[in-house]
């Protein structure tokens, strides 16, 4: 971009920001990415997903058009078009190892521009046999790591499967192992610290959960995206592999269900249940959408599919804003 419009400035995590339009978890994965979006004016800079041991991610494809049906995300055919694009992501969660990715980092901090916030996002792995001890110090490792690096934010990734329960639970779910992981998170770095969280099956879970977390998180990131089960046009599995018949769901059509769950923690946090920032995330795949979140008081406004599908969005974010104003 030779000339982006102006921002219209805020804070976000005590720091002076040129817009509170960014990149969720996911797109950026390394610092080329985050070059390059920040030059585009995402102001908000997610670098993708780290863990503490390379990770490879799943065989191709891993990333498929769907339709978010009722009874399960059928694959598209056809091209989304118009702020409508919705994707079923099977990644598995890769990582770099961790001496690519902390020097990575480095460079991301270098190559942001000023009025730019970089947030990192960390999870924790647990090994076979491993107790829950061994997976909080994970977490706790992998943020001392990002934060070394030079991250301004860590984005605690919790909206992910639990590898200590045997039935299908988000770690998110289990409020006391999430506790514990943001307590020691909270304690190992200086920089603030986010929750980042997926879909909750009722308003109440949803408040108990954050109200528990709230003393050792700066803010919380929602929604991650919607888990379903994902299948072809015959009704059989979308993607090959053991394990893949469930993916995330991400993109236009989850925009119902994740502004729903921001608006419910607005009003709790308006109530004066806690005082945290709120990072609003899932569907977000128009400009109008962005800014009716943040007016309906969203600190934040974070995109991945539209990034990806529509790179420009920034900038008409901004143009908007502006032209709002005058």
């Amino acid at each position: 971009m030779r000339r982006l419009p102006h921002g219209q400035g805020g804070r976000l995590l005590g720091r002076p920001i040129n817009s509170r339009l960014g990149v969720a978890s996911g797109p950026l994965l390394n610092s080329k990415w985050v070059e390059g979006y920040a030059r585009l004016g995402f102001d908000i800079l997610t670098y993708a997903t780290v863990r503490s041991a390379y990770r490879p991610a799943h065989g191709l494809p891993n990333i498929r058009p769907v339709d978010n049906l009722e009874q399960a995300a059928v694959v598209s055919r056809r091209s989304a078009i118009n702020g409508n694009t919705t994707i079923a992501i099977s990644l598995g969660e890769p990582s770099m190892e961790p001496a690519v990715w902390r020097k990575d980092v480095r460079r991301a901090r270098e190559r942001k521009g000023p009025g730019q916030l970089l947030i990192v996002s960390v999870m924790g792995s647990s090994v076979p046999g491993g107790d829950m001890e061994s997976l909080i110090e994970d977490y706790a490792r992998c943020a001392g790591w990002a934060a070394q690096s030079g991250a301004d934010a860590i984005e605690v990734h919790l909206a992910t499967p639990n590898p200590l329960s045997e039935q299908l639970q988000m770690i998110c779910e289990n409020v006391p192992l999430s506790a514990h992981i943001l307590y020691r998170v909270r304690t190992t770095v200086a920089v603030p610290v986010l929750a980042k969280l997926g879909a909750f099956r009722t308003p109440r879970l949803l408040h108990e959960t954050a109200t528990k977390l709230a003393p050792w998180a700066s803010g919380f990131v929602l929604v991650h995206g919607l888990t379903r089960r994902v299948v072809d046009d015959k009704g059989a599995a979308a993607f090959e592999g053991p394990g893949r018949e469930r993916a995330e769901i991400v993109g236009a059509q989850t925009f119902e269900v994740a502004s729903r769950q921001v608006e419910e923690l607005l009003a709790w946090r308006k109530a004066g249940a806690w005082d945290r920032a709120i990072l609003a995330v899932g569907g977000i795949s128009t400009v109008e959408r962005a800014t009716w979140l943040i007016h309906e008081g969203a600190d934040a406004a974070l995109v991945a599919t539209a990034a990806l599908f529509d790179p420009l969005i920034a900038t008409r974010f901004r143009q908007a804003l502006s032209t709002a104003v005058a």
